[in-house]
């Protein structure tokens, strides 16, 4: 199933159960907070030349993008997604938000759709210099390595960027 269908699915309990509901990628304090990610990236190393940042709907580059490009933009903003579920980076290149299919992915965590009207969709649009996608196979490989070389294991959306 796809992650869009989960969420509307939880937006719609939500209004049943009079609870608000929090999107994890089209709420601007989500964002914003993801955005500090940047922030500790800039604390640690001074100079970035590029960052790789996994995209499912757009927050987490969202926020990190608009950090990077207010404070450090020279920095290259690459967004990547899995081949399966690269929903963001055809929208872009489209030059809008398109309804298609997702494949299964190791990568979950940036798998699905995207609503229309998201403002995610403007800040990637605008923010990120590149996009790449990963084959399922190169996803495993990233899963194994980190698993080999540094006895750390990853989920599928790390091991994408």
């Amino acid at each position: 199933s796809d992650c869009l269908e989960a969420e509307r699915a939880a937006v719609e309990a939500a209004k049943q159960s009079d609870r608000v509901f929090i999107s994890p990628y089209t709420d601007l304090s989500v964002c914003a907070g993801q955005g500090t990610i940047a922030c500790e990236l800039v604390q640690q190393l001074p100079t970035i030349g590029a960052v790789f940042i996994c995209v499912g709907g757009g927050g987490m580059i969202g926020g990190i993008a608009s950090y990077f490009r207010k404070l450090s933009p020279a920095t290259r903003i690459v967004g990547c997604q899995p081949e399966a579920s690269a929903v963001m980076a055809e929208s872009v290149k489209a030059g809008r938000i398109l309804d298609m299919p997702s494949l299964p992915t190791l990568s979950d965590g940036s798998a699905g759709g995207l609503e229309e009207g998201s403002f995610t969709f403007d800040l990637c649009k605008t923010l990120v210099d590149e996009w790449v996608l990963v084959s399922e196979q190169e996803i495993a490989t990233a899963i194994l390595g980190m698993i080999e070389h540094h006895s750390k294991i990853v989920e599928g959306a790390a091991a994408v960027a």
